[in-house]
């Protein structure tokens, strides 16, 4: 089991935003590259980040608390099926992002740097018993990938040279006279789109962006306990970065499909039993089904009342080893037609409540008739 992301940041669970912000600041500053020159910075600046990314993200942060670290990034162990290229690696922040953050601006003059792969997102369609019990999943993903004819570089040849129009800046510098002036305004060079370096031979293959668009088949793992809004990660199974870069992830959004028996209610599970007037007096037992497809007996106390919840324990959800219960809300069911034994018997049972049956017949001339024989009556 590897360090939570609130060991990474040296801060406690209950952290507010502020003292999250202020920690990623203060490592991020210690360990940056450019800074520190420790063996393993660089590894521990990337953790860093990705820990941020998550604890800052008030979303992020209840999926990973509630599912815990180990299940919140195991879906980062999908596979391909059917090839593709391997040794896909996140990068969970850009080292030129931070530097403009931390350091006051970009570097001037120099290029940005290959930029990572964007990333996408996929929504998925889950039953109820998947989410309880967990389950893996093959989906199909269509996204770029880097060109296999020139290995992502663009050029036939696999050689590339610096841009003319920016000098291997990455920029264009454009200048303007205005009333005020001159103005120099920094651009993104057109031709080589920031990277400073343009194929000698553009590949056939790809047109000499360095990518494809591919199909491809992944396998997910869905954790137990998930529910609908929650989003897992595929590392780098998003679109392809730009030649040296990293591509981006793949976000899985879940949406919990409605069970017919079933309705969950965080990690409790709830259903119904219906049960007579007389089960409801003199307590019963009756069978219930749970969400495996097994079959238990829940003994029903005399005397319970309609719409109570009884609760079987460790019925619910399985979520990191402490599974929720199984609420059975209780339905009596009142009978629409009758024996003629056991209108006898309901007839007795209300003799011994002492309460009277209703007269058949009894309303049938309607209130105006009523009040014309009581008009009647008061004149004799």
């Amino acid at each position: 089991m590897g360090a939570s992301y609130y060991d990474i940041l040296n801060i406690p669970r209950n952290a507010s935003e502020k003292e999250i912000k202020r920690a990623y600041r203060t490592l991020s500053k210690q360990y940056h590259p450019d800074v520190c020159k420790e063996e393993g910075c660089e590894e521990k600046f990337k953790e860093i980040n990705e820990a941020y990314s998550i604890l800052s993200d008030p979303q992020k942060r209840a999926q990973y608390d509630q599912l815990g670290h180990d299940a919140y990034t195991s879906a980062s162990k999908g596979q391909y099926t059917g090839g593709g290229f391997g040794g896909f690696q996140a990068d969970f922040g850009g080292f030129g992002d931070i530097f403009d953050a931390f350091f006051g601006g970009s570097r001037y003059g120099q290029p940005r740097g290959p930029q990572a792969g964007a990333d996408l997102l996929m929504r998925l369609q889950i039953t109820l018993e998947d989410a309880v019990f967990g389950t893996d999943r093959e989906v199909e993903v269509f996204h770029s990938e880097p060109c296999p004819v020139c290995e992502g570089t663009g050029s036939a040849n696999k050689k590339t040279r610096t841009c003319p129009r920016c000098g291997g800046s990455g920029q264009e510098r454009r200048t303007s006279q205005t009333p005020f002036g001159q103005f120099v305004r920094m651009s993104t060079c057109s031709q080589c789109g920031g990277s400073g370096k343009i194929p000698e031979e553009v590949c056939k293959e790809c047109g000499g962006s360095g990518h494809v668009r591919v199909r491809r088949k992944v396998n997910v793992h869905i954790p137990p306990g998930i529910d609908s809004g929650m989003r897992l990660r595929m590392e780098g199974y998003g679109e392809a970065g730009e030649y040296g870069a990293s591509s981006g992830d793949l976000f899985i959004e879940i949406a919990v499909a409605p069970h017919p028996l079933f309705t969950r209610i965080g990690d409790n599970l709830e259903t119904k039993v219906e049960i007579t007037p007389a089960q409801a007096a003199l307590g019963s037992i009756a069978e219930i089904e749970t969400i495996d497809g097994r079959h238990i007996e829940l003994h029903v106390p005399p005397g319970v009342q309609y719409n109570t919840a009884l609760k079987i324990t460790g019925e619910g959800v399985r979520r990191r080893g402490r599974p929720g219960d199984l609420l059975v809300r209780v339905k009596v069911v009142i009978p629409k037609r009758l024996s003629e034994e056991q209108q006898e018997l309901y007839a007795k049972l209300m003799e011994l409540e002492g309460t009277r049956p209703g007269v058949a017949g009894a309303h049938k001339k309607g209130f105006f008739q009523d009040v014309m024989d009581k008009v009647k009556e008061s004149v004799k």
